[in-house]
């Protein structure tokens, strides 16, 4: 997945983010979401116990580790979940599409496993509001249809209710327990599935940590290391890698203002104030300061001179001509550089102290989205979520395997170490599909050894697993995450896309600190103000 996708899934708060308009849906859903959705009862968590990790997960969001590949794989669906008809699939895909259906030996297996004859619609990043759009009001809507977070569209609520089947009955409580890979997936997961007090989809999990900075290490080598006490050891450190044709961290100023507002203890998205009212963390001081000691950090010249979207940050943090980028998590840090250059160990900036506060690292939203079920009866709804509670099949099982890499001899070898590596023929045929298919709905997130390139697998497995336990020493939920906001999906696109904006101008120099809080106090008359109460009301009445 793009890292633009995933860094902006860091600021989206729950379902349905707000931009473009779906057509087709109808308009006539009352407004009655926020206070429904602190109803529902969620899923039981049944954890999937027949593969034991080398390290272990947490209720606190602390990702599984496996250091080798299992030997031994298990079965988790004991036979083919379709039914044998056509089902079609809307989702995105985050590298090259596979071949055609038609010429994809794969493909007509996946089927012959999932009991269907499957139809992808593969959408892309960027494009995939688009795409959404379009298919919706073309009026027929696909058996299964990826809703994310964070990509521009509004009126979920709407589609929601029109067009797709409310799953509670299915899943609610220990009604999950029939599908037992979704039964693996935590509250956390099913609460960006909820609106409306009904739950809509299988989610698709993602790692609970949040936004990092890493670094490449021959770059801070030089300064001891991506470490830092305080703001002023940071800015030291950073003017001393920077020089020459080095620069110590990207020009991306709206991520290095998210990451370093963190170390000012700035809220997870929202501060829930002690009177139970909600502060959105942009306007609060901890973020105001943040924002001025970025605009610290650009006077001081260590942000590369690019372009502040720029799309090549991790080829030229691998190059060495930049120090540190923002990515979604450690995890995504750490993989992505070995990607580029597999010799790289990126190193990981745990948030320090700034200003006499603690730091506050932001968990994540924990999905990239859930996938909703087209209206049908009974039967076929819960075909379909057989099929998707196959797609959710977790590491070491024999699903998750073919799912991942097809069958053996054909689309993928197993390497000197045991881990499967797929041939050309894999690469054609399977990574493209399984892309779509793992974006609609997966297992919870495990840091696997096979998943990082290079020869240190296992250290990366452990360095990223060590990471994450000292984020979560002090990281902090977002608390309107399992909560809905009818305001939020109308206003949020383009409030966020105006923030970004002054960010820019802020840092280059365009406009002064002080319009910030100004800004601030505008948009809290143009719906900031009524996401706030919607949202608080929600919570109070969950409480």
């Amino acid at each position: 997945m793009s890292r633009r996708t995933f860094l902006s899934l860091s600021t989206a708060v729950a379902a349905g983010a707000a931009a473009t308009s779906l057509t087709g849906c109808g308009s006539g859903t009352k407004k009655t979401g926020e206070a429904a959705s602190a109803k529902v009862k969620l899923p039981s968590y049944v954890p999937f116990g027949k593969v034991k990790p080398d390290l272990p997960p947490n209720a606190k969001g602390l990702s599984a580790g496996f250091l080798s590949y299992p030997k031994d794989l298990v079965r988790s669906v004991p036979k083919a979940p379709g039914d044998g008809s056509k089902i079609t699939v809307l989702t995105e895909i985050w590298t090259q599409p596979p071949a055609p259906a038609g010429s994809n030996a794969h493909w007509k297996k996946v089927n012959k496993e999932l009991g269907v004859d499957l139809e992808a619609i593969l959408g892309t990043d960027p494009g995939y509001e688009e795409k959404f759009s379009a298919v919706i009001a073309g009026g027929d809507l696909p058996d299964l249809l990826w809703i994310p977070p964070n990509q521009g569209i509004q009126h979920i609520a709407e589609l929601l209710e029109a067009k797709c089947a409310d799953i509670t009955q299915y899943v609610s409580g220990d009604a999950v327990k029939d599908y037992p890979n979704l039964a693996a997936m935590t509250p956390a997961h099913w609460k960006t599935a909820v609106v409306n007090g009904k739950i809509w989809g299988a989610p698709s999990p993602y790692p609970a940590v949040g936004q990092v900075y890493g670094g490449n290490p021959e770059v801070w080598e030089k300064a001891d290391g991506l470490s830092a006490a305080d703001p002023e050891e940071f800015l030291a450190k950073c003017k001393e890698v920077t020089g020459g044709k080095v620069w110590a961290l990207e020009p991306i100023y709206v991520n290095a203002a998210s990451v370093l507002s963190q170390c000012f203890g700035a809220p997870n998205k929202w501060r829930q104030n002690k009177d139970g009212s909600l502060t959105w963390w942009q306007e609060t001081d901890e973020y105001t300061e943040a924002l001025n000691f970025v605009l610290k950090l650009k006077q001081a010249g260590v942000f590369y001179p690019g372009n502040p979207n720029m799309a090549d940050a991790n080829t030229k943090l691998a190059q060495g001509s930049i120090g540190a980028v923002v990515f979604a998590n450690p995890f995504n840090a750490r993989k992505d550089i070995r990607v580029q250059d597999p010799g790289i160990a990126a190193e990981i900036l745990i948030p320090f102290g700034a200003g006499g506060k603690k730091p506050k690292h932001h968990y994540h939203l924990g999905t990239i989205g859930y996938t909703a079920i087209k209206k049908g009866d009974e039967k076929r709804v819960r075909m379909l979520l057989g099929v998707l509670n196959y797609l959710a099949a977790p590491f070491g099982t024999t699903e998750r395997e073919f799912l991942e890499f097809g069958t053996e001899g054909e689309d993928f070898t197993y390497d000197k170490n045991g881990f499967p590596e797929r041939s050309k023929t894999g690469k054609k045929q399977v990574e493209g599909l399984f892309s779509g298919l793992t974006t609609a709905t997966t297992s919870p997130f495990a840091l696997v050894a096979s998943t990082f390139p290079g020869t240190e697998r296992a250290r990366d497995v452990k360095d990223v697993y060590a990471a994450e336990q000292k984020l979560i020493e002090n990281a902090v939920q977002n608390p309107t995450v399992g909560h809905y906001s009818d305001a939020y999906t109308q206003h949020y696109g383009r409030m966020s896309t105006e923030a970004k904006d002054l960010v820019n101008d802020i840092v280059g120099g365009r406009k002064k600190l002080s319009e910030w809080k100004p800004f601030w106090a505008e948009w809290r008359n143009k719906g900031l103000e009524q996401m706030a109460r919607e949202y608080q009301k929600s919570i109070e009445q969950s409480a």
